[in-house]
């Protein structure tokens, strides 16, 4: 089964189609705007101040601290064969193309705001009305979702579902599609958004060219920084460096020390999530961390949650996960006898945003983890994407010297080189 939902483009919103090695992709039947769980989910991240097209994930971190009282079926409502939208509740200035609107407008109509009342500006108070708002949201977006692939399935009966479209990146959405008793395996692609579309088209391609298309292992295809490369940027900044000759064992040193870790190695990530190559890293086991984070390095909402990576070996044991989880798009439960013992990973709603790490495709980051696991029992660390709030994620060794120096980020590992403040 395959399901791909987003906001819209060419006029349409989604897709459903059933894939064979035989017979390839078959789309079964599209979905027009009036359909958009992207518009939807968009048009309420505008009404809680936050930006649109953009801030979705704020809105889902945000949903567990709410009630989901707030009945918004009249906006958006699951049925038999997906979900219906009432495009009256978005606003039409984006749907004209004179004047244009600006991304800083709001998406909502004067209709909308009549409905639930006045709409939260940006950076204001997180009142309980708006944390309902949020918890109300994302149980429309999940019952829509959940239907659409009910839908698919009585289609196809088949068991095993890909899922594609900025939609797919809700890992909260996921954690609930990934339990249906019909799904067996759930696979999202992890650059589901727009940014996604370069993958996309080279696979188009090879497929039209006759190559041969492996599944992927593994995303890590951005540059990778050579050793050389990271020596002369340290030079142009004049910090202190010492060479390491096991860089993953003296991370976990570093880590069981209370102390927040700079983590620059191998190729950049492809997609939004940091991975292990590009990554903030500290011990999930002490409470006060993520705030520790939040307020020394990342400058961004209490509210939002770190995500933990464990080793596949060990993940069953921890979460309630059916499948590793490579690519951090499921949310799932944490089990009740480590909650206590990787706190800072685990949201308000005792759920964490997984990445499982495979010691075959990732052996540097395994081993880190497995070191880190040697020293405290635990055999999770809290990874977080190396940048700031409104930054991207670093790609070059000058930025992450940057973000290292403008933070709270006590330590820096590039390569086989430890910086020191």
């Amino acid at each position: 089964m395959c399901l791909s939902y987003d906001g819209w483009g060419d006029g349409l919103s989604g897709a459903l189609a059933k894939a064979s090695k035989e017979k390839g992709i078959e789309i079964i039947e599209t979905f027009p705007k009036n359909r958009s769980l992207g518009i939807f989910y968009q048009t309420m991240t505008s009404f809680l101040g936050f930006k649109p097209n953009e801030d979705e994930y704020k809105v889902m971190g945000l949903a567990p601290y709410g009630k989901p009282n707030i009945d918004l079926s009249f906006f958006c409502k699951a049925t038999n064969t997906g979900n219906i939208l009432d495009m009256s509740y978005f606003s039409q200035r984006f749907f004209g193309k004179d004047p244009n609107p600006s991304q800083y407008e709001p998406m909502y109509s004067s209709k909308l705001v009549d409905k639930i009342g006045k709409p939260r500006t940006n950076d204001s108070k997180l009142t309980d009305h708006y944390k309902n708002l949020a918890a109300s949201t994302q149980l429309t977006l999940e019952q829509c979702a959940v239907s659409n692939v009910k839908h698919l399935y009585n289609i196809t009966k088949n068991q095993n579902l890909c899922l594609a479209g900025g939609v797919a990146l809700n890992c909260s959405a996921n954690g609930i599609i990934s339990k249906l008793p019909f799904v067996k395996h759930l696979f999202v692609q992890p650059s589901s958004t727009d940014r996604g579309l370069a993958l996309g088209c080279a696979l188009f391609s090879a497929f039209n060219q006759n190559e041969q298309i492996k599944p992927i292992k593994h995303v890590f295809y951005g540059p990778k920084i050579d050793n050389k490369e990271i020596e002369s940027s340290i030079k142009l900044t004049g910090f202190k460096t010492r060479h390491l000759d096991n860089p993953a064992k003296e991370a976990a040193q570093i880590l069981a020390k209370k102390k927040i870790l700079g983590w620059f190695q191998g190729k950049s990530e492809f997609g939004p999530r940091a991975l292990g190559h590009r990554s903030i890293l500290a011990d999930p086991g002490y409470p006060d961390m993520k705030d520790l984070i939040n307020s020394k390095v990342k400058f961004r909402e209490e509210f939002r949650p770190f995500a933990p990576s464990v080793l596949e070996e060990k993940y069953k044991s921890i979460f309630d996960l059916n499948e590793p989880s490579p690519y951090m798009t499921v949310a799932c439960n944490v089990k009740d006898e480590w909650r206590t013992k990787i706190p800072a990973t685990v949201h308000i709603n005792n759920t964490a945003r997984v990445q499982t790490v495979n010691k075959k495709i990732d052996p540097l980051y395994h081993s880190l983890i497995k070191s880190l696991e040697n020293l405290n029992g635990r055999p999770v660390v809290l990874n977080t994407s190396f940048n700031i709030r409104g930054q991207p994620i670093v790609e070059t060794p000058l930025e992450a010297i940057s973000t290292f120096a403008g933070t709270g980020i006590d330590y820096l590992i590039m390569g086989n080189y430890l910086l020191v403040k």
